[in-house]
């Protein structure tokens, strides 16, 4: 079994060669890049039985060779908030695309408490994503004196929609060696160029893995529902905002998408009525400013999801969620970069 550990970028403006630019200017870059064709697809029962158990099973073929790959939640931490996203992770070499997923290959624990056989006999697949994937080595040491090994990937998406493709641009920040704190000082460099207009990338925090968001698009579950998240703290607030975030972007029906927006403006109101001395809430108390000043409430739908996307590529708000999330999910030592 593997751990993934990783920070997870939606890109909103922005290609490949941006990101290996910055990389090599940084001297941040090792090796040369390489690029490698994905097609992913998702199997689970009709009734989904291993989506309500926190288990995804994927098979992946990467230049013609076959891979599946189980995934379980991690609880709390799997990207609900601040775009940090750790899964345990099982895989398996298998020869072409299965019909149905032999789950014999894997840790019976994994599907403890559950029909594993029933599970077995009624797998189906139910959405697929291509992908071109730009793959490379960052490595380095941190101001703390931590070396590190990230694997970099850019990834240019369709998703299978209910009612067509769907593009996306991804880029996703995986910890190979070293600690969280390295993650966290590669974001600092790369948000702070993005800051600097050093170069054309624009990111916000992505805190949808692509099963969820591909099951989204397909029609499969829902983008969700405003939640009460307790707000006396950044992490509940950081929360609330992911929370929403999806809502906003993904949500089909206009009238939940609209409710959506009306709480994202409920949430901005509470923040300013109680503030709280931190990072975020400066970033979050800005974020709520522009929201208001380029009058997005009086913005289409669509016009207003795209210009909030805009609004959250704010680096300063990116870093606060990232160094909130990571400090919350790993140790004390990863505020301190």
């Amino acid at each position: 079994m593997g751990r993934e550990t990783e920070f997870k970028f939606m890109v909103e403006a922005g290609s490949p060669g941006d990101v290996l630019d910055w990389a090599a200017k940084a001297g941040l870059m090792k090796g040369r890049p390489q690029q490698r064709r994905l097609d992913n697809y998702y199997y689970d029962t009709p009734d989904f039985r291993l989506r309500q158990a926190g288990i995804a099973l994927r098979a992946r073929c990467s230049d013609g060779s076959w891979e599946l790959t189980v995934k379980t939640s991690a609880g709390d931490r799997d990207g609900k908030s601040g775009g940090v996203h750790v899964h345990p992770e099982y895989n398996a070499a298998v020869f072409g695309k299965p019909e149905r997923p032999d789950l014999s290959l894997f840790p019976a624990e994994i599907f403890e408490n559950l029909p594993r056989n029933e599970i077995q006999d009624n797998l189906r697949e139910f959405m697929s994503q291509r992908c071109l994937r730009t793959v490379f080595i960052i490595a380095g040491t941190t101001p703390l004196h931590e070396d590190f090994v990230i694997e970099a990937s850019f990834d240019e998406v369709v998703y299978q929609g209910k009612n067509g493709d769907i593009p996306g641009k991804e880029l996703e920040l995986e910890l190979k060696e070293g600690t969280v704190n390295g993650l966290l000082y590669v974001s600092a460099i790369l948000l702070a160029a993005e800051k600097a207009c050093e170069m054309p990338l624009k990111l916000r925090i992505g805190s949808v893995s692509k099963m969820q968001r591909a099951a989204i698009y397909a029609g499969i579950i829902p983008a969700g529902e405003p939640e009460n998240p307790d707000l006396s703290s950044d992490r509940g607030r950081c929360r609330a905002l992911a929370g929403l975030e999806r809502i906003c972007f993904l949500e089909e029906d206009s009238i939940r998408a609209a409710r959506a927006f009306k709480a994202l403006e409920d949430l901005f109101q509470k923040v300013r009525d109680n503030p709280l001395p931190s990072a975020f809430q400066e970033a979050l108390e800005r974020l709520a400013r522009n929201y208001e000043e380029k009058r997005l409430p009086d913005l289409p739908l669509p016009q207003r999801r795209e210009a909030l996307k805009l609004l959250l590529t704010d680096p300063d708000l990116a870093l606060a969620r990232l160094k909130l999330d990571a400090a919350d999910s790993f140790s004390p030592q990863a505020s301190r970069i």
